[in-house]
């Protein structure tokens, strides 16, 4: 009787602040529900489905007073037999019901009712016979204090249903053990859960405004109103207000100088509008657009537009727009690769831009230190260099790209490296020298071409060998014995047998040049004096012979990659000269 004195009380405090709403007055719903019930200490936890009935009375948007009646089944456990209900009253809060969602919370206050009943077997013990029973059930029920506190969400579907998806809600009973922990029977606080959903049903809804209270007998009749554009009412023997209306103009903020520019406005204008356009503050059209003829001097000037309706107030608009300056085209221009060999191709790629107040660009050309161009192609075939030697020449070169545009030119430069390759040089050995009329290849002779000259064959097998010969003029046939003494020491290291060599007669290259000394120094290779050569009779060259410089056999030998000596220029392979048919000379 308390719970339900406290919620009286609590709906007439609200009642007295009722206000006009635009909310649902009442709300009935009915809910399905589950609860997870807490029971006595001597029995478990068990589970309990049922159902809920709310009524609620709405005193604004926010807060409403709620009454609900629960009632629940369970088997319980033990094979007991549960049903309980509850009826609960108090305050629910919520986030206005006027909305489609509307959250809420609510504390409810209240009693429960719980029966529960339990089987028990009746077992009669006459003397001398058979034990009989028969079963029948117990039952026990009593009523309490509860409370339920927790919150929920409605959704509108409809004008007068809403479907609520959940409830959640803490509901505590005080309920008596009836002794069954052994212990004396006393209330104990059950703390349980529950679920709840289903349809919510609402009544009433906005209070009609009042109608207006009647004119006096001896009014005037109100005055007659007419509709204007712009969704005003003024009397009909008035005039309707202005109407303003904004306005554009559509135009580049950048042109060049002496072009030709048509500005309009990007505004719709209303019908029978008129546009007034001026130039730096000089009237210059009343079309709807005005004709901007850019000088040839830089600057800024401002173009202003007033538009003039009809029913409207005049509408202003203006902008500016910049003359500027010519500007040449602008760029770069790229080479790949950046590095080649003399006698190799790049390619030239430009990029360039027309720069402000430019024309067309016109195709791009070029030019460079060194070498020549052809479309954007860099050809290094001309680029000179001193004679190759042993070490690496380079030589960068410069390449200018112009671009074009009627108006004036853009240059952009690029750079290269044109490189020549090194070329081994070919290395002097010592002269082999001849006795006078004499062909034959002497033993210090053999020297040079089985030992010297065999340790740089060893060393570069792909190498290639000079032997330039020699004779004096005072020898009979001289040219002719030249070459065959050229040919007797290429048979020397090519014969393979006996103490001949096998170096390829491919690689050998023979020359003869008479007489002369060819522009090579003389250098002997004298071995008289050592005691482990021993030449033949007539056969020994001494210091003291002063035409043995003419009587000699230059040798060389090219590595791999190098360029001949100059004397070598000119001679033939010496496998071409029948050196097969020497074989090993003695």
């Amino acid at each position: 009787m308390k719970v339900i004195s406290y919620s009286t009380a609590f709906a007439l405090l609200a009642g007295t602040a009722l206000i006009a709403q635009d909310s649902p007055k009442a709300d009935v719903s009915l809910l399905y529900s589950y609860l997870h019930t807490t029971s006595a200490r001597a029995i478990p936890s068990f589970e309990s489905h049922g159902g809920i009935g709310t009524f609620g009375y709405n005193f604004s948007k926010y807060v409403a007073f709620e009454a609900e009646f629960g009632g629940y089944h369970a088997p319980g456990p033990a094979n007991f037999d549960t049903t309980q209900f509850t009826y609960l009253f108090g305050p629910r809060f919520s986030f206005s019901r006027a909305r489609r969602f509307v959250p809420y919370i609510h504390t409810l206050f209240g009693g429960v009712h719980v029966t529960t009943s339990a089987p028990v077997l009746l077992v009669p013990t006459p003397v001398g016979t058979t034990p009989t029973g028969t079963l029948t059930r117990v039952e026990a029920s009593q009523d309490n204090f509860a409370l339920a506190a927790g919150f929920g969400l409605d959704i509108k579907l409809g004008h007068h249903v809403m479907l609520r998806p959940i409830q959640l809600d803490y509901l505590m009973t005080r309920l008596e053990d009836l002794g069954l922990s052994g212990q004396p029977s006393q209330n104990r606080n059950q703390h349980n859960g529950r679920y709840a959903a289903g349809l919510v049903f609402t009544f009433g809804g906005e209070r009609p405004s009042p109608p207006p209270p009647p004119p006096p007998p001896d009014a005037p009749p109100p005055p007659r109103m007419k509709s204007c554009p712009g969704g005003q009412s003024v009397r009909i023997d008035q005039e309707c207000p202005k109407q303003d209306f904004k306005v554009g103009i559509a135009s580049p903020t950048q042109v060049c100088p002496g072009s030709r520019t048509s500005i309009t406005t990007n505004t719709r204008l209303p019908v029978g509008a008129t546009a007034h356009w001026a130039i730096d503050g000089t009237p210059a059209s009343d079309e709807p657009s005005v004709m901007f003829s850019a000088p040839r001097e830089q600057g800024s000037h401002k173009i202003s537009l007033r538009v003039s309706a009809d029913g409207f107030n005049d509408a202003f608009g203006d902008t500016v727009i910049n003359v500027g300056g010519y500007s040449p085209p602008s760029g770069s221009v790229s080479v790949s690769p950046s590095e080649i060999w003399v006698g190799d191709k790049a390619t030239l790629t430009p990029s360039f831009s027309v720069g402000q107040c430019g024309g067309t660009l016109e195709p791009v050309t070029y030019s460079a230190t060194e070498g020549t161009i052809s479309g954007n192609e860099y050809d290094s075939t001309s680029v000179q260099f001193a004679p190759p030697g042993s070490s690496e020449q380079r030589r960068t070169v410069t390449v200018t790209a112009k671009a074009t545009d009627g108006q004036g030119t853009g240059t952009a430069q690029t750079s290269l490296v044109v490189k020549q390759r090194p070329v081994n040089q070919p290395q002097r050995l010592p002269d082999i020298l001849f006795a006078s009329g004499s062909d034959r290849v002497n033993n210090c002779g053999k020297r040079v071409l089985l030992d010297e000259l065999k340790r740089l064959a060893d060393a570069d097998p792909t190498g290639k060998v000079v032997l330039v010969g020699h004779a004096s003029d005072t020898e009979k046939a001289s040219e002719a014995l030249g070459t065959r003494r050229a040919l007797n020491a290429a048979a020397v290291i090519s014969a393979g047998q006996g103490v001949c060599t096998a170096f390829p007669a491919s690689q050998i290259v023979v020359n003869a040049v008479g007489g002369v000394e060819n522009g090579v120094s003389y250098q002997p290779n004298f071995c008289a004096g050592s005691t482990a050569v021993t030449e033949k009779p007539g056969q020994a060259v001494v210091p003291t012979d002063a035409v043995a410089k003419f009587r000699r056999v230059e040798v060389w030998f090219v590595p791999t990659g190098g360029a001949l000596p100059p004397s070598g220029e000119g001679g033939k392979v010496a496998g071409t000269l029948g050196l097969n048919r020497l074989g090993c000379p003695q």
